[in-house]
């Protein structure tokens, strides 16, 4: 592969290098779904479960921004949560238009092992580079994400 070829307005590195990101997190995110099946949170819904324990009574609105999804897919999945006994949706009280998302206790048990199961996963995936990869990795990936 020549990597000063140009393809359209990029180069063959660039087009590498934003199907590898992409790459990267399908795999992640299709080995974490095939964990976390097993709890009924298939799908991404281990993921929503995660944020809604980890930063209790967002917003669905804030959820939105934090995880990077569309409206619609979000109320699918929260309806699939609330359903399956995970989450709570309670009415802010400053703004009736805002459901606030807590976290039931079942959510609470789950997110033990879904979080030890990330963790695990994500030592697994990073243990080959050294610390300053990972700085210079983060760093990266921040310019990237808020570019």
């Amino acid at each position: 592969m020549q990597l000063l070829h140009v393809r359209g307005s990029l180069s063959v590195i660039e087009l590498e290098v934003f199907r590898q990101m992409g790459s990267v997190s399908r795999r992640a995110t299709k080995e974490m779904n095939l964990a976390a099946s097993q709890y009924q949170l298939e799908n991404n819904l281990f993921l929503y479960l995660i944020r809604i324990v980890e930063h209790e009574g967002l917003t669905q609105s804030d959820l939105a921004e934090l995880i990077q999804v569309d409206k619609t897919t979000l109320s699918r999945s929260l309806k699939k949560l609330n359903d399956r006994g995970y989450i709570d949706k309670v009415t802010d009280a400053q703004n009736k238009n805002y459901k606030q998302l807590y976290p039931t206790q079942k959510a609470r048990d789950r997110y033990e092992v879904l979080a030890k199961l990330e963790r695990q996963y994500i030592k697994g995936r990073l243990a080959t580079l050294s610390a300053t990869e990972l700085t210079d990795l983060n760093k990266i990936l921040n310019k990237i994400l808020h570019s």
